[in-house]
C-alpha cells in the first residue's frame, strides 16, 4: 500500500491527490476482443437491502455487471453486459436509516421489480460471481426463490474476505477506503456505482489473481464448541467471530493452515486432552452461503 500511495496518489509537495469516479473508463467498453479458449466471462454483483437478516430483509435494488476476463492470468478485460434496477419490498418497508445509508426512498421503489430472469441469466453465464462483501449478498440472492439454484451452482468469490488487504498494509478492508488509498473516492451505497467502483478498483492491481487463487484453495470451517469463556479475547484477537445463534467462536481457515489451528487451538483455547473444536470442510461452490 505504501509503495502504490507513494508512487501514484503521494505528490512532490507532500499533497495528495484523489479524484472523483463517476463511471468506467469508455477505452474499457471500446475493447476490440474475440473470444477464445482463454478467456471467460465473471460477473461483479451488488446488492441494497432493507437490513441485514437474509431471511427477514428484502432487496431493494441489484445491480450486476458481466465482464470478459482473462482465465490463466487473471484479470478483467471488457464489461459486456450490466443490469440494474430497484425493488419495491413486499413484506417490508425502507426506513429512514437505510435511506439515509442508500439514498434510496419508498417513493423511488414504489412500482418498481427486478426482472429475476435478467439476473439468473448472467449468473448462469459466468464462471464466477464477485462481490465485495460475498457473505453478505451472496445469501440475500439465494433468499429469491427466482435465483436461488442457479446462484447455487456458482463459485463466488469475494474481494473483502479473500485478499490480504492488512498484509499489503492497508488500514481497512472497506470499499470506500480502499477507494482513497487507490487515488479515487466516489458517492457509494447505491449498487451499479459500488461494482463499478470495485472493478476500477480491481483493476489496480493483482487483485483478481489474489481473490481466485484463494478461491481455488479449500477451507475449513472451525467451530469453537464449548470454548472456555476467558479464552473469548484470544480468539477474536487471532481473527474468530461470534456465532450468535449457535453460541460459538467460529473461523475459516485454508487446508493447509489446519494443522497450525489445531496445535494454537490445543495449546492457547482448550484445556489439554479437552479439545472440543469442530472442523468441517467447505465445499468451493458453498463459499460465502449462509
Amino acid at each position: 500500500m505504501k509503495k502504490f500511495f507513494v508512487d501514484k496518489i503521494y505528490n512532490a509537495d507532500k499533497s495528495v491527490t484523489i479524484r472523483e469516479f463517476t463511471e468506467l473508463s469508455p477505452d474499457l467498453f471500446n475493447k476490440a476482443v474475440v473470444m477464445n479458449s482463454d478467456l471467460g466471462f465473471c460477473s461483479i454483483l451488488d446488492t441494497e437491502t432493507t437490513g441485514l437478516d437474509h431471511v427477514k430483509d428484502e432487496i431493494i435494488e441489484i445491480a450486476i455487471r458481466k465482464w470478459i476476463y482473462h482465465k490463466r492470468e487473471h484479470y478483467l478485460i471488457k464489461p459486456v453486459e450490466e443490469y440494474s434496477e430497484l425493488n419495491e419490498p413486499e413484506r417490508n418497508v425502507i426506513s429512514e436509516v437505510i435511506t439515509e445509508l442508500t439514498g434510496i426512498t419508498k417513493e423511488d421503489v414504489k412500482g418498481k421489480k427486478i426482472n429475476w430472469g435478467i439476473v439468473s441469466k448472467i449468473i448462469g453465464e459466468s464462471d464466477f460471481v464477485l462481490a465485495h462483501n460475498a457473505g453478505f449478498d451472496r445469501p440475500m440472492i439465494e433468499a429469491v426463490a427466482e435465483v436461488s439454484k442457479i446462484s447455487a451452482s456458482k463459485i463466488w468469490t469475494c474481494s473483502f474476505k479473500q485478499v490480504d488487504w492488512a498484509q499489503m498494509g492497508f488500514l481497512s478492508a472497506k470499499q470506500e477506503l480502499l477507494s482513497l488509498f487507490h487515488g479515487f473516492h466516489y458517492s457509494g451505497h447505491r449498487a451499479l456505482t459500488d461494482i463499478d467502483a470495485l472493478a476500477n478498483l480491481i483493476l489496480q492491481g493483482d487483485y483478481l489473481k489474489e481473490i481466485l487463487a484463494n478461491a481455488k484453495t479449500r477451507q475449513v470451517c472451525v467451530d469453537c464448541v464449548q470454548a472456555p469463556f476467558e479464552s473469548k479475547d484470544i480468539l477474536k484477537n487471532n481473527g474468530f467471530s461470534w456465532d450468535a445463534p449457535n453460541k460459538f467462536w467460529t473461523r475459516l481457515v485454508s487446508e493447509p493452515e489446519l494443522d497450525e489451528m489445531k496445535n494454537f487451538l490445543t495449546e492457547e483455547v482448550y484445556p489439554k486432552g479437552k479439545m472440543k473444536a469442530e472442523f468441517s470442510a467447505i465445499e468451493l461452490r458453498d463459499r460465502f452461503k449462509a
